[in-house]
């Protein structure tokens, strides 16, 4: 099938605090979507980005329509009119992506060279299963799951032999599935603590929420914790990523009452008081205690660690709600931060159109990210000036 590419993106203008020049990649009067920042739906060479479509203007309601941004040539076209869901499975900047289609098979698409390849002919797991990560080499898809019993369950998918099995099973809620991009022998896993679902009631039940990580072995299942969530740390606010080549990951956790800076600098309490330093931190399953990342003038949220593993990229909170919202990198070996967009346009709160969800390309040139400035959410790209990071070392 031909693929036609519609002429969307244009470029707009200097950052006036760092100099990064933004460009718009999406103008459709759609949800416009990069899906998400964990793991970076990108090309390895940087100039091509996933982004999902959906005709609502809150972009959990399907359908979902699957398209690809060329950055330097400003073009968009469609690669899928209907996906099944709005989460795809990704080794993070392998350009790879699997998703289903309503017909049940399981497709994978090169961002870079626009060829499928249909995976499973028929797919016998429900459609409900969140798809989220592949491991580097490809053979294992991962997915979370509520089962019939409502429990919860880590799906792994075997490429090759096509077939599936439980790889780990919860009463509690499990998501924010990411394979260790360099290895792929550990799986990140995102758990709510103390949340079940009532089935009678119909409705969640919430004792005391602990929000935490921790990885399991894709191979055995066996779970390693991790040293975040009460009581080394406040709750995560959900959004970690793995630091390549470590085995550890950075996240950020929540702060005071999840309120903004305004409120919170007047209560005195901007960040917990057990990391009062700031609230993005490092963690690995061997640490004690997690270490911050000193930036006590930022609330972060949203987290992408550089495929490099020495840069990460945050949201930051710290001006309030409605902002604005600055998107700002970090030097995880120098401790330096520095702001690079002073106001994304990102709304920050509801649905992921109202999130900015940057990542870094996996060249670290640009930082690809969502803002709904115009009221619709599309997608733009910062590219970074050329001395920005070796000014933070």
């Amino acid at each position: 099938m031909a693929i036609y590419w519609d002429a969307e993106g244009m470029d707009l203008d200097d950052d006036p605090v760092s100099g990064a020049h933004i460009t718009r990649l999406t103008t459709r009067p759609l949800s416009n979507i990069n899906i998400y920042c964990e793991q970076p739906y990108t090309t390895p060479d940087g100039t091509r980005v996933a982004v999902t479509r959906a005709p609502s203007p809150d972009p959990r309601v399907p359908p979902y329509e699957l398209c690809v941004a060329d950055i330097p040539r400003l073009r968009v076209a469609s690669l899928e009119p209907v996906v099944s869901s709005n989460f795809l499975a990704t080794s993070s900047w392998s350009g790879l992506l699997y998703y289903l289609r309503p017909n049940g098979e399981l497709v994978r698409v090169d961002l870079a060279t626009l060829e499928k390849q249909i995976i499973i002919t028929h797919w016998d797991l429900p459609a409900s299963i969140s798809l989220q990560s592949v491991t580097p080499d490809h053979r294992y898809l991962f997915g979370s799951l509520r089962l019939p019993d409502n429990t919860f369950a880590v799906i792994r998918v075997d490429l090759p032999a096509r077939t599936h099995r439980i790889l780990y099973q919860s009463v509690e809620p499990l998501s924010h599935l990411q394979c260790n991009p360099v290895h792929g022998r550990e799986l990140l896993v995102q758990v709510n603590r103390g949340q079940r679902f009532d089935p009678k009631s119909g409705h969640w039940i919430r004792d005391n929420v602990s929000v935490t990580h921790f990885y399991i072995d894709t191979e055995t299942g066996v779970e390693r914790p991790l040293p975040v969530g009460p009581p080394h740390t406040a709750n995560s606010c959900g959004h970690a990523a793995w630091i390549a080549g470590t085995g550890r990951i950075g996240l950020a956790v929540n702060w005071p009452g999840m309120v903004y800076r305004r409120e919170a600098v007047a209560r005195g309490n901007l960040h917990d008081p057990r990391h009062p330093g700031g609230n993005f931190i490092t963690a690995g399953p061997d640490d004690a205690a997690p270490s911050v990342f000193k930036a006590p003038e930022h609330l972060f949220n949203h987290v992408n660690v550089s495929r490099c593993g020495r840069y990460f990229v945050c949201d930051s909170y710290g001006h309030g709600l409605p902002g604005p919202i600055e998107l700002v990198v970090g030097d995880l070996q120098s401790g330096r931060h520095a702001t690079l967009v002073a106001d994304c346009g990102a709304e920050g709160g509801g649905a992921a159109c109202t999130h900015p969800h940057a990542y870094f390309t996996a060249d670290n040139s640009r930082v690809i990210y969502n803002s709904n400035r115009t009221g619709i959410c599309h997608v733009f790209a910062a590219r970074l000036p050329d001395d920005f990071l070796s000014r933070l070392a």
